[in-house]
């Protein structure tokens, strides 16, 4: 039997109540997004989000350097990124690495099928695309870099805080390159940050499981 590291914490109320008003803006925000303030204007927060994105986005080659570190950057929040770093904690390293491995895995398809269902719900069109591709809302890689900072903060706490930074800096550079609009990127963080804490919180079952 593998060790685990921790019981099961008791119930915390705030973060019950946390996780509830998580929620609910993350609702708000689908049928603001989905419903037009009038139905021939623009969303409000449709309109906000153009001019964030338009103080961000830097159409190439404008800025090189920068430009080539946000798509290092970016590599960051792809599903080939978690899954690969997934499979190798699970084939390579100890007790606690492997289970770190799992939980990884958990909360990549806990925290993708939140994503697809969202995607598929609100079908908004990325900024740069005038036809609907892959829907925008929200930011895939951005969910996946939060549930990753989640999973690895709670598992290695002193690294909590870059991991986050990282975790951000995904966030910002899916703007900056012009592939998502900021709300797309705030319910990547919000959705990656919940699943990562529900996976985290049923350790001690999912941890059970051989897979």
């Amino acid at each position: 039997m593998r060790s685990i590291h921790s019981k099961s914490a008791p119930v915390s109320w705030r973060g019950v109540y946390q996780t509830r008003i998580i929620w609910k803006w993350m609702a708000l925000v689908v049928v603001l997004l989905s419903t037009p303030l009038e139905a021939t204007a623009e969303n409000l927060l449709s309109r906000s989000d153009r001019e964030i994105f338009d103080a961000i986005y830097d159409a190439p080659p404008q800025r090189q350097t920068l430009g080539t570190a946000m798509e290092v950057v970016t590599e960051f929040g792809d599903p080939k990124t978690m899954m690969g770093l997934s499979i190798l904690l699970m084939a390579y390293g100890g007790d606690k690495p492997q289970e770190t491995g799992r939980l990884l895995s958990s909360t990549f398809v806990t925290g993708g099928l939140l994503v697809l269902g969202i995607k598929q719900a609100v079908r908004r069109k990325r900024p740069l695309e005038d036809e609907l591709g892959d829907p925008s809302f929200p930011s895939g890689h951005t969910s996946i870099a939060f549930s990753m900072a989640t999973i690895l903060g709670h598992q290695y706490p002193k690294w909590r805080v870059p991991l986050y930074v990282g975790a951000g800096l995904v966030g910002l550079s899916r703007i900056y390159l012009g592939r998502h609009y900021a709300t797309d990127v705030l319910m990547g963080a919000a959705v990656g940050t919940i699943s990562g804490t529900v996976v985290w919180r049923n350790r001690m079952t999912l941890l059970r499981w051989e897979f």
